[in-house]
């Protein structure tokens, strides 16, 4: 989608929306009486997400007008912008549209960014794979201009709006990528893709084969990786704009390309999705797609732990011992507890290889964060209150909700194994998420970590406003953010 700017809208505008609080402010002078008419008539009441079409223009030429209200401006949040307008954008891609202006006053340019998130957000087009007369209707559907009218915008609202485009196009690409089944998204073809994302951006990659593995001796993910046609993977990327004047933060992601659950196989309900596995790894992608383009000034390490959890004959079973890349030892209880295991070996790498200030890992790890907290929100976890709360406050900007979970001593005392040093799941058998986290955060050290279960709002079967089904892209929003906001 192209953007554009102008100060006037003209007579040739075929598809118009005018947002607009309940002052009508924001309406341009040839349509407030109009609208205040019908207000008068009880046909708007100033209800947020109220909506009303005209079909002619000002100077009565054809013209579809969505006049959308956004209820009372001082109710009005951040999240509520992004929400409306995503709503509005989609009543008007319920037919072909090529092209939009977007009329804007100073009462909305105040949320430029989201606005920018909630036109690209909005605009995915979901005919990732169809053919024929469904694809052409549903390409037809997607905008390709978009045309600010603004007598008001200045240079920073503009670099914001643009830089909230940036944020959509990129949560649109991991959404197609975490969308394809594996046959198409699997570790080679996701590393390919991890290839043209840093060459695109000059960012330093490194992604080492199974047979470099196996001379590491990264234990944990070679035997989750057991069972599979294709060999493990461990991508890293360096995006070092501060040089060694700065630790980086390391973001860590969850890439099991698909989970069938290994020898402890998962239930049929639900695995047809279990593409989505590898949801995690696509948002450190996602980010990285971002950080030079969005000038991030913080030393970012991204690190993929890449692999399926397939079922065969070399598959890990329970009751196999294996050695992680640290050297401590895990008894696998479940095998389809295996997302905590690539992750225990991707943050041992970072540890081992470089001087860390912070981890962030994010995993569609526990069915049971969903069961705790439902498939809107995530569960957080770790070790640092003040990163929590940075965490937190990036979660309210951009609406990508996290709730905080506990991690109690008892949790690391159920992990304890009976012939190893750990066991994958408490010996009770419970494979919870507080569990889950705190076998994670045996292999963290003291480090500064943080936790992220996105097994809920990866893949959430109501989708908010901004979203479709399927694929949401969450986390790249969220931690893109929570980059920018370091001091």
């Amino acid at each position: 989608m192209k953007s554009a700017y102008k100060k006037v809208l003209s007579d040739k505008e075929k598809v118009v929306l005018i947002p607009f609080f309940k002052d009508y402010a924001n309406v341009p002078a040839a349509y407030q009486q109009w609208l205040k008419d019908r207000s008068k008539a009880g046909i708007l009441g100033g209800k947020r997400d109220e909506h009303l079409s005209l079909y002619l223009n000002a100077a009565g030429q054809p013209c579809k007008i969505l006049f959308y209200c956004f209820g009372a401006e001082e109710e009005i949040k951040a999240k509520q912008i992004r929400s409306s307008l995503a709503l509005a954008i989609k009543s008007l891609r319920q037919q072909p549209l090529p092209e939009l202006a977007l009329v804007l006053n100073n009462q909305f340019l105040k949320y430029s960014q989201e606005i920018g998130e909630a036109l690209a957000l909005s605009n995915y087009n979901t005919a990732l794979f169809k053919t024929g007369q469904d694809r052409k209707e549903a390409e037809e559907k997607v905008i390709k201009k978009i045309t600010i009218v603004s007598r008001d915008i200045d240079k920073v609202q503009k670099y914001n709006l643009e830089e909230g485009l940036k944020i959509g196009f990129a949560v649109n690409e991991i959404r197609d990528l975490i969308n394809s089944p594996h046959n198409l998204v699997n570790e080679i073809t996701f590393a390919k893709k991890a290839e043209e994302v840093c060459a695109k951006n000059k960012i330093r990659l490194k992604i080492f084969e199974r047979r470099d593995l196996e001379k590491m001796k990264m234990g944990a993910l070679l035997a989750v990786n057991g069972g599979s046609k294709h060999g493990a993977k461990l991508i890293v990327m360096e995006y070092l704009p501060l040089g060694r004047r700065q630790d980086p933060v390391v973001l860590v992601g969850k890439g099991v390309t698909f989970d069938t659950g290994g020898v402890n196989i998962k239930p049929t309900a639900g695995l047809a999705e279990m593409h989505m596995d590898m949801a995690g790894a696509a948002a450190v992608l996602g980010v990285f797609m971002l950080l030079r383009e969005l000038e991030i000034q913080q030393n970012v390490i991204g690190i993929i732990p890449l692999t399926d959890n397939a079922l065969d004959a070399g598959s890990q079973k329970p009751s196999d011992v294996i050695t992680s890349y640290c050297g401590k030892t895990i008894e696998v209880g479940n095998t389809d507890a295996e997302g905590r295991l690539i992750l225990a070996d991707g943050i041992s790498y970072a540890l081992k290889n470089y001087k860390v200030s912070a981890i962030i890992d994010i995993a569609t790890l526990t069915g049971a964060c969903i069961v705790a907290l439902g498939d809107q929100m995530a569960g957080l976890f770790g070790n640092n209150d003040q990163m929590k709360q940075r965490l937190k406050n990036a979660a309210l900007e951009t609406d990508e909700e996290v709730w905080e979970m506990p991690i109690h001593e008892t949790h690391h005392k159920g992990l304890k194994g009976k012939f190893a040093d750990l066991n994958n799941v408490d010996n009770s058998g419970m494979a919870g998420a507080c569990t889950a986290a705190a076998f994670i955060e045996e292999f963290v050290d003291k480090t500064d970590w943080i936790h992220l279960d996105i097994a809920g709002p990866a893949m959430p079967k109501k989708p908010k406003d901004i979203d479709f089904q399927g694929a949401t892209g969450f986390g790249v929003r969220l931690l893109t953010r929570f980059l920018q906001n370091i001091k």
